[in-house]
């Protein structure tokens, strides 16, 4: 089981109704029932450090990945250190405040299990994973594996909780919350189906992240672009109304084809926002760009989304999508 961890450093200005979703018909999703392990509560239901070592041990997988107990000398150790965590009274507040954020993973869980059920009609041999979610006094966020999701639902608690993790700018905190956590774990699982583009410009890799949204929006046909996006409604209003001042300043800088990782971050890496453009052009305008490029080539060209997915030749793609945005 390969995994990775999530800590998210990194035009539809109002949601559709599950009847309307815009994007629906694109794949069909096959039926996918996603198993729910609420070990928050299981965990803090412990008396002592003898009960929260044997609730490692069932948890073998949650634990080595998630509270790194291999680390340790032994569970005792770790098991010691969870029961202090436990009696201290923050934490119970971080608690209070997470079950009451999700009394219920219904709606994640219903996303993922339309996310996967398309994922598997592309790709059979796609796994279901489980999901299993904790409290860890905000040591981890988010674990994703082709096997298996863990969410940390204290630093996803959103607006208004107590405690917040210290190294976290404002910005990126604005998406740890419940309306954006699936599309997280989405936009992760779609990109590890894009094939990297054969050069490391900028544009290539814009096209990239184009194509990892593409999916996403197809395996979560009703989830907004701004939510996908991590971006405000103003923000997406902004973008739309400037596409082509945001094309013709890459253009005129002509950093389209720059390879330095430098610059190259300056518009796809995360950022409040991009300076080099506007003071108010949000961070990560040039994966939207790469998005543009791809839902424009894939309107007037006859391929697949498999197609496009395993096509590395980035730069073709650019040219066949004859991507030139005009101001409105």
């Amino acid at each position: 089981m390969r995994g990775v961890f999530i800590t998210i450093p990194f035009l539809l200005l109002i949601g559709c109704g599950f009847s309307n979703c815009p994007k629906d018909g694109d794949i069909k999703a096959q039926p996918v029932q996603i198993s729910v392990e609420r070990l928050e509560g299981e965990l803090f239901d412990k008396q002592n450090a003898e009960q929260i070592a044997g609730f490692l041990n069932d948890h073998r997988s949650f634990s080595d990945i998630f509270l790194d107990a291999r680390q340790y000398p032994s569970d005792s150790i770790l098991a010691n250190r969870i029961y202090k965590l436990i009696d201290n009274p923050s934490i119970d507040t971080l608690y209070d405040e997470a079950v009451s954020a999700y009394p219920d993973m219904s709606m994640i869980k219903s996303d993922l299990e339309t996310a996967i059920g398309k994922l598997k009609t592309l790709y059979p041999d796609t796994k279901t994973p489980k999901l299993q979610t904790a409290v860890t006094g905000l040591y981890k966020d988010l674990f994703i594996s082709d096997s298996l999701i863990i969410v940390g639902l204290d630093f996803f608690i959103g607006k208004g909780a107590t405690f917040t993790p210290r190294d976290i700018p404002q910005y990126v905190l604005s998406r740890y919350n419940e309306e954006h956590l699936a599309s997280i774990i989405v936009k992760f699982l779609a990109g590890q189906q894009v094939a990297n583009g054969k050069t490391e410009t900028l544009l290539s890799e814009m096209i990239d992240f184009g194509k990892t949204y593409y999916l996403a929006s197809r395996m979560l046909p009703c989830t907004p672009d701004s939510i996908l996006l991590g971006y405000t409604p103003e923000n997406m209003k902004l973008i739309y109304q400037n596409e082509h001042v945001i094309w013709a300043n890459l253009l005129e800088n002509e950093v389209l084809y720059e390879t330095s990782h430098v610059i190259k971050r300056k518009f796809i890496g995360e950022r409040p926002n991009v300076y080099e453009i506007d003071e108010e052009c949000p961070g990560r305008i040039g994966a939207w760009v790469g998005w543009r490029i791809v839902e424009q080539y894939m309107e007037i060209n006859d391929v697949s989304i498999k197609q496009l997915l395993a096509d590395s030749d980035n730069d073709k793609i650019f040219r066949l999508s004859g991507y030139k945005p005009q101001s409105h």
